[in-house]
């Protein structure tokens, strides 16, 4: 079941009580919002090796095994802490390089070369990992709220461009993700000729927020997508640009508490008789309409303290936001194991 943004409309006097309410930060008390989260490209995976990353202010180690299959585990050896990234990959698991012990592909500890019985509580925390569109992504939470969003296209049939931006946003995902709600932002900032009003044109659901914009970009191009916020931290978009239909997503990681890092995605579906070169270069050009926006948004991320003191009436769609995430689960179940 959705609702319209009609129906939520945040009124005057909700407005009133909503202004200067902090936004819990990522991390506070130890938890982090419950979502996907990207942790590597799946090229950053070493041929038979294992990859380090670090994630909710802990650390992971990906890996494939033979099966073909990507796992991510918490980092650290259950004997004396040392990190597996430095370790063996095993068929479908781990060996530590400290002392031997080997893990299985779910973490379970198996195998002590000192002949000695296995601790019952030697296991990794072993995620929920998914990859799509060559990334990486793992659930924070006992288990997934939703599923991972994908477009209306097999991954297959299309063409995509993946990069993972080396640099931290010095912000948390749900500060990035608040863009899109912010409504005036669009028009003021990034310059946006509205044909529709997007404010009549969003739509709630339980870990998702969709938001329809019909628009004319300052350069000239006729942008017609629907965006969505999936938790807090995944922005999703698909439509057209002069009528070229490609999707974009934006999943946003979070290493350590207070920064964000970014893993833009594009995606087009060749139109017959387009040539692979031909379909190359309008995905090359979508990428840069689409980070060229991005990158307006850029200085003010880099300094900005976050605190949404004095929302007015063309605040509505973002202070109903801005609920939405104080009251988004919360969780870190891998807490005692990546840490």
């Amino acid at each position: 079941m959705t609702t319209t943004e009609s129906d939520r409309e945040v009124q005057p006097r909700q407005l009133e009580r909503l202004r200067g309410r902090p936004v819990r930060k990522e991390g506070e008390n130890g938890l982090f919002s419950e979502g996907w989260y990207p942790v590597c490209l799946s090229s950053e995976i070493p041929e038979g090796g294992i990859h380090g990353a670090d994630f909710l202010d802990g650390r992971v180690v990906i890996f494939r095994g033979e099966d073909g299959k990507v796992r991510v585990t918490s980092a650290y050896c259950m004997h004396l802490g040392a990190d597996l990234t430095v370790g063996t990959r095993t068929p479908n698991g781990l060996q530590c390089l400290f002392h031997g012990w080997e893990y299985d592909g779910n973490g379970r500890c198996v195998t002590l070369p000192s002949g000695d019985p296995v601790p019952p509580r030697a296991q990794l925390y072993s995620f929920t990992a998914i990859e799509r569109y060559g990334i990486v992504f793992v659930y924070n939470g006992e288990q997934p709220l939703y599923d991972l969003p994908a477009f209306e296209y097999p991954e297959e049939e299309l063409v995509v461009k993946v990069v993972a931006v080396d640099h931290l946003v010095p912000v948390d995902p749900w500060v990035i993700a608040a863009n899109t709600p912010d409504l005036l932002h669009i028009t003021e900032l990034h310059k946006f000729e509205m044909f529709n009003n997007p404010y009549e044109e969003v739509a709630w659901h339980p870990y998702s927020v969709d938001f329809t914009v019909h628009a004319r970009l300052p350069t000239g191009q006729d942008f017609d997508i629907v965006a969505t916020i999936h938790g807090t931290n995944y922005f999703w978009q698909t439509g057209t640009l002069d009528g070229r239909w490609f999707g974009w997503v934006v999943p946003l990681g979070i290493p350590k508490a207070g920064s964000s890092r970014m893993y833009p995605v594009i995606a087009v579906k060749p139109e017959p008789g387009e040539t692979p070169e031909e379909t190359q270069a309008v995905v090359d050009y979508l990428f840069e309409v689409e980070m060229a926006i991005a990158a307006e948004d850029a200085p003010v991320f880099a300094g900005m303290h976050y605190a949404p003191g004095n929302l007015t009436h063309g605040d509505r769609i973002l202070a109903r936001f801005l609920e939405y995430v104080r009251h988004f689960p919360r969780a870190l179940p891998s807490a005692d194991f990546i840490n």
